[in-house]
């Protein structure tokens, strides 16, 4: 690993910018323009493998005829002792897997999945496909007051004419949680590859989680390859169901059920935010209806038109008219307007009292609140009955690491347990102030879930597995430890750094610690410690190397 002040390639090392399996990009300075890069070198011990090489060199070749706004410029590329690197365009700012989704408003999610797709659908046009289209490669930089997206890490990306080479049988290379169905299955790839990512990309800035989220792999190829993605409304109340039949139609499995471009895909999302056009309602007057006039059947001099009323109204019986001649006028037939036989007038219906209306209101109110209380409660994993009854974040995230790490953890996240070599291991799922460590690891503090092993029955190692509420409160506890001790060197396995640490133990005195973080995002909240009892030695290091991690 370069260190600041070293001299790479000619580029004046300042600091590291992230670290991944394949490699680490720093920002350096160029050797001869007063200008800043991002400078990414490949893992020398990767060198050999040509497949690797050939991807490596071809991001910089196809990245170098892209040029557009959204898209990260590289400079330059080469090696330097049996080590291969790209100069890029260096951007102040975070990545979009860094931004908590709790607080990001919907329509800035929007906006940059929208530029995210002018970005992919000119790389389209160019025939280039990225194929690993995901947050932690969405860069977000504030520039002259304004938010710039711009698209990054084009590291496996190919011509469209290239979709089967390059990749070894067997092997996949995208990131799974954002991986489309033809992916998964080897099948074709197109644009509309890029637009299945692109949606999983917008559902975690909508809701924090992915469509398909699972410790498990198989689970979570089952879900691109077989199930109906959750529908956001469930997962983030509050957002307009239109969205929902959106994300349908961009995560179908079949690729020309997709939409026909990225930017028509974004497109949708952005009126499915808006709703619908509304038009002004108008209320028709009501139809006068004609007043009834009764008239006899017989003729007369000037006989008056008859209105019948509607069809859909009940004939009225005949008012009992007063006349003489036993109440039959002059002319008109004998027992005209009499009332039949037994008739009784209808009752009036029975209407219920104000009082009584107002009450069943009330009940049906007091009802709603209940069972919506009582849903609250039971389905929410951050309450206190989620806590007894082991449905919490904390209780969520223990199960996580344990299916995970299942050679280090016990799988009951509610009682102790054994864990590697007989450690006794402890699940703690909910941080307390009382629970606040002294010394150097006190940085760890603020966890919302912990698998605590100590020795114990022979047990070779000490450790702590750590899940933060975010990413970023993990790189914050991470950062604040490592500003503490003092590192002895680092190394990379996988998606896994491991970082050798002496500092100020809780008992005073100086102790060994090794510390693990992934570039993984789905495991970017979790943070390992290994503990040593004295200063670092190669025991501690060789007890990690040789646990089922």
């Amino acid at each position: 690993m370069l260190q600041p002040g070293d001299v790479f390639a000619g580029y004046a090392i300042e600091r590291l910018l992230g670290q991944g399996g394949m490699g680490a990009v720093y920002l350096a300075g160029h050797p001869r323009l007063p200008r800043r890069t991002a400078l990414k070198l490949l893992n020398r011990e990767l060198f050999s493998d040509a497949e690797i090489r050939a991807r490596f060199e071809r991001e910089a070749d196809l990245v170098a005829q892209l040029d557009h706004p959204n898209i990260v410029a590289v400079f330059d590329r080469g090696i330097e002792d049996e080590q291969l690197w790209i100069s890029m365009q260096f951007i102040d700012g975070v990545d979009a897997a860094s931004v908590d989704p709790r607080t990001l408003p919907p329509q800035r999610a929007a906006q940059i999945v929208a530029e995210t797709a002018l970005a992919l659908d000119y790389a389209h046009r160019m025939g280039v496909l990225h194929r690993d289209v995901k947050p932690a490669n969405i860069l977000l930089s504030r520039s002259a007051g304004q938010e710039r997206v711009l698209l990054t890490d084009f590291g496996i990306a190919r011509p469209r004419e290239d979709t089967n080479q390059l990749t070894q049988t067997g092997t996949f290379t995208a990131t799974l949680a954002y991986a489309a169905p033809e992916q998964l299955t080897g099948a074709a790839l197109d644009h509309r590859t890029d637009q299945y990512s692109l949606a999983c990309t917008l559902y975690w800035l909508f809701s924090g989680t992915v469509p398909f989220d699972s410790p498990q792999a198989v689970a979570v190829i089952q879900g691109h390859l077989k199930q109906p993605p959750p529908p956001l409304s469930s997962v983030r109340p509050g957002l307009p169901p239109a969205l929902d039949a959106v994300l349908d139609r961009a995560l179908a499995k079949r690729p020309a059920d997709r939409f026909d471009s990225c930017a028509e895909f974004a497109a949708a999302v952005q009126q499915a935010l808006r709703g619908p056009v509304s038009t002004p309602h108008v209320v028709a007057p009501p139809t006068p209806r004609p007043h009834p006039v009764l008239s006899p059947q017989a003729s007369s001099p000037n006989p008056m038109p008859v209105a019948h009323p509607p069809r859909y109204a009940q004939p009225m019986p005949p008012p009992t008219p007063h006349y003489a001649n036993g109440g039959v006028p002059q002319g008109y037939p004998p027992g005209y307007g009499a009332v039949p036989p037994g008739y009784r007038p209808p009752l009036p219906p029975r209407r219920r009292s104000s009082s009584a209306k107002v009450l069943l209101v009330i009940l049906g109110i007091v009802f709603a609140l209940l069972a919506g209380c009582g849903t609250f409660v039971w389905t929410d994993d951050s309450t206190w009955v989620s806590q007894l009854t082991g449905r919490s974040k904390g209780h969520k995230d223990l199960s996580a690491l344990s299916a995970a790490f299942p050679g280090m953890l016990p799988s009951n996240n509610r009682d102790n347990g054994k864990g590697y070599n007989g450690a006794s291991c402890r699940p703690i799922s909910e941080w307390k102030d009382w629970r606040a460590k002294d010394g150097d690891e006190s940085a760890f503090d603020r966890w919302q879930a912990q698998w605590e092993c100590l020795l114990g029955g022979g047990a070779k190692l000490a450790y702590n597995f750590y899940a933060y509420p975010t990413a970023e409160a993990a790189r914050q506890a991470v950062t604040t430890f490592k500003s503490r001790a003092k590192s002895q060197g680092s190394s990379t396995e996988g998606t896994r750094t491991d970082e050798r640490f002496v500092y100020q133990g809780q008992f005073g005195g100086e102790a060994a610690l090794i510390l693990s973080t992934f570039s993984d995002p789905s495991r970017a909240r979790w943070v390992l410690a290994f503990h040593g009892p004295t200063r670092m030695d190669d025991g501690l290091a060789a007890k990690v190397r040789e646990a089922p991690l």
